[in-house]
């Protein structure tokens, strides 16, 4: 299957750097662009080369539904500037595994259900592992240069707006308000994520993943 073999290709130039400290692999991409499965895959296929894999989202460092909602549940604003605590994300995980690093780490600081910061016990990385994690605003500014590989999954703002729908309908009580949410919060910040950072230009590599089962992939 072509997709399979596109993760192959990936997995071989990640592997490919040579690192002093866990190779850092970012996944970033629109709201409901395929960043989990992406990642999901890429773990998956580095596991099966036989190295250990840090796995885990952005979406554990979440700031307290306070801070996320205080510009308002819907405002897209709100969803970009106040969803994640980037100061926890960059100091209890990137930059203990990147260079210099005392490679203890944790993979959560916060529990979104019961709204609570979470303390897991951390853990000791070794030098060969790979973290990889995935996040819709992971190539922002002040996190880009943490990341020594970046993947950038481009779907066009129907297509994953449509997929998204479908997936969250129970969550939103139908399709339609789905959808909706995602044109006036998620992907109006999308937009400006876009806009401000341009995460597909600085990525290694970029996955064209509109057709699920033969993506195009370029790799820089």
């Amino acid at each position: 299957m072509v997709r399979h073999t596109q993760i192959k290709n990936i997995v071989d130039s990640i592997l490919s750097l040579h690192c002093n400290h866990p190779i850092r692999v970012g996944v970033s991409g629109i709201t409901a662009s395929g960043k989990t499965t992406v990642a999901n895959e890429i773990a998956q296929e580095i596991e099966h080369r036989g190295k250990n894999v840090i796995r885990t989202s952005i979406d554990h460092f979440h700031n307290c539904r306070k801070i996320r909602y205080r510009q308002g549940k819907d405002s897209a604003k709100g969803y970009y500037e106040d969803a994640h605590d980037y100061e926890s994300f960059r100091d209890k995980l990137l930059i203990p595994l990147g260079p210099g690093g005392d490679r203890v780490y944790q993979t959560s600081s916060f529990d979104l259900a019961r709204d609570e910061p979470v303390t897991p016990v951390p853990k000791l990385a070794t030098s060969d592992m790979v973290l990889v994690v995935d996040g819709t605003f992971l190539f922002k500014e002040v996190l880009a240069n943490q990341f020594d590989y970046k993947i950038f999954v481009d779907t066009s703002f129907d297509v994953a707006r449509k997929r998204g729908a479908q997936r969250d309908e129970r969550s939103f009580g139908s399709v339609e308000k789905a959808e909706a949410m995602f044109i006036k919060r998620y992907h109006a910040a999308s937009e400006r994520y876009l806009t401000e950072h341009s995460p597909k230009e600085s990525a290694n590599v970029v996955i064209m993943n509109n057709d699920l089962q033969n993506p195009a992939v370029i790799i820089r």
